[in-house]
């Protein structure tokens, strides 16, 4: 993709993203501090809500290695993320071992059913970082009734301006024995179907 196009994506993509979410009214649940490090687990299509609810915290983020990855990647750098290239499916490739290097200093977010699905699954990324850097992982769930859905293969959710946008943290889990990783998928996405209850508007 042409360098100069990509610039100006990332320009006026984060600068319309900014605008915008000044706008939105957040109602937030167990807020997890900024000053501790964590793996944010999320799934893929609530991606947009939650990069405006903490931009500028210098949080990493796993952003796929596509080239629809990059038209993400140039405005998430733009609002204050660090980038990392690649797929939480590919166990021992350089994307997980820049996950592992770069947590120990900054939080991480990770959508472990992206880049491509399937919707709301576990892949291997999210506890094998946290069991490497021995920090917890916290997910995240939100939901807003007021935005546009992408025609994709999760739904791609982008909330509308002036959009409401629930967003509840469950507690953090760790992962620091081997015995912490039996049957860990199960047990996060049991975690993550639970806290999903908790954002549903009435």
């Amino acid at each position: 993709m042409n360098k100069t196009l990509l610039y100006l994506e990332r320009k006026l993509a984060a600068g319309l993203l900014r605008l915008i979410a000044k706008s939105y009214r957040f109602e937030v649940q167990n807020y997890y501090p900024v000053e501790q490090r964590c793996i944010f687990m999320f799934w893929h299509r609530n991606l947009m809500l939650l990069m405006v609810h903490r931009m500028d915290q210098q949080n990493a983020v796993l952003i796929s290695s596509s080239n629809d990855g990059e038209l993400i990647a140039g405005p998430a750098r733009e609002l204050g993320y660090i980038t990392i290239r690649g797929s939480s499916t590919r166990g021992g490739t350089k994307a997980l071992r820049e996950m592992i290097e770069i947590s120990k200093q900054h939080s991480i977010g990770i959508t472990p059913d992206g880049p491509k699905g399937p919707l709301k699954s576990i892949h291997p990324g999210v506890y094998q970082v946290a069991y490497q850097v021995k920090i917890p992982i916290v997910q995240i769930a939100a939901n807003t009734k007021s935005e546009w859905l992408f025609n994709s293969w999760d739904k791609f959710r982008f909330p509308k301006p002036f959009a409401r946008i629930k967003v509840v943290y469950g507690e953090p889990i760790y992962v620091c024995t081997k015995e912490d990783l039996i049957d860990i998928e199960n047990r996060l996405l049991a975690a993550m179907n639970a806290l999903e209850e908790k954002v549903v508007f009435e």
